[in-house]
């Protein structure tokens, strides 16, 4: 091979590897731009959704009834109405930590209240799932219920965080979506957050069914934890302790709920 020949190869390979890295392909993007939170998409929400082994499936049984709650940890009382998000958030990923680690651990929910204080404004449920991705919540035996302040022991302590979440359906979601959504999340052995309009004695409940009065002027949030298809009811884990309801939980017809529930939200864990 010439000298010159050798010269013009040697410069287009090194010309072609400028460029390459000067204009890097079209599919790339950087990690900052590619960490989306808040999946929207139902077609990337449905691979992302998880099947909890033994528990989720698509058994026919399944399909028809699915209840979860003999997972979850015992209900605490919220202190303050407007935590209520908080401690559905964080019963709902208790759930995935200890199925996933086989041990029983209370997480804080008064960690993310407390971190998100200094927003400047009242929190949302939003703000506690964003928080719950980039940061994580830490044991309720490091932050207990109730505490005024994070002590320091946190910063030497593992953080427990999610990977991202989903909104499984909005307020313009139709009302027979809405359940319908709800349904295949618990099939696949999902808890499901809403945020759920009711009327001002819905705090107070007795009994273990909701029937809605016509001034549903309050906002609450629970978890949605189980489905009866031929009762056509949901059944809802509340944070008003275990005097509330029926021992906590209270179950409501499909028809309620697709009217009521105005926000359904659930993470997707690690």
């Amino acid at each position: 091979m010439s000298r010159f020949l050798f010269s013009l190869l040697l410069t287009t390979f090194l010309c072609t590897c400028v460029l390459a890295q000067n204009n890097p392909p079209a599919s790339y993007t950087p990690r900052s731009q590619a960490a989306v939170l808040g999946l929207q998409d139902a077609q990337v929400l449905d691979q992302m959704m998880f099947y909890i082994p033994g528990i989720g499936s698509a058994s026919r049984e399944d399909l028809l009834r699915q209840n979860i709650k003999s997972y979850m940890m015992p209900i605490r009382q919220v202190p303050d109405l407007n935590m209520e998000w908080a401690y559905a958030l964080t019963g709902a990923l208790e759930y995935y930590l200890n199925l996933n680690n086989n041990f029983k651990d209370n997480l804080s929910p008064d960690y993310i209240s407390l971190n998100l204080a200094a927003l400047g404004r009242r929190p949302t449920v939003e703000d506690g799932l964003r928080f719950l991705v980039q940061n994580g919540t830490v044991s309720a035996a490091i932050v207990p219920y109730g505490s005024p302040t994070i002590p320091p022991a946190v910063y030497s302590v593992p953080r427990h965080d999610i990977t991202n979440f989903g909104y499984l359906f909005r307020p313009e979601t139709r009302p027979r979506n809405r359940v319908f959504e709800v349904r295949k999340a618990l099939s696949r052995g999902n808890p499901v957050v809403v945020e759920l309009k009711t009327d001002p004695g819905f705090v107070n409940l007795r009994g273990g069914e909701y029937k809605p009065a016509a001034n549903t002027t309050e906002t609450h949030y629970l978890t949605v934890v189980g489905y009866d298809g031929e009762a056509e009811m949901f059944e809802l884990r509340g944070s008003f302790g275990r005097l509330w309801a029926d021992a906590g939980y209270v179950r409501l017809s499909y028809d309620d709920f697709g009217t009521l529930a105005q926000n359904g939200f659930v993470l997707i864990p690690k």
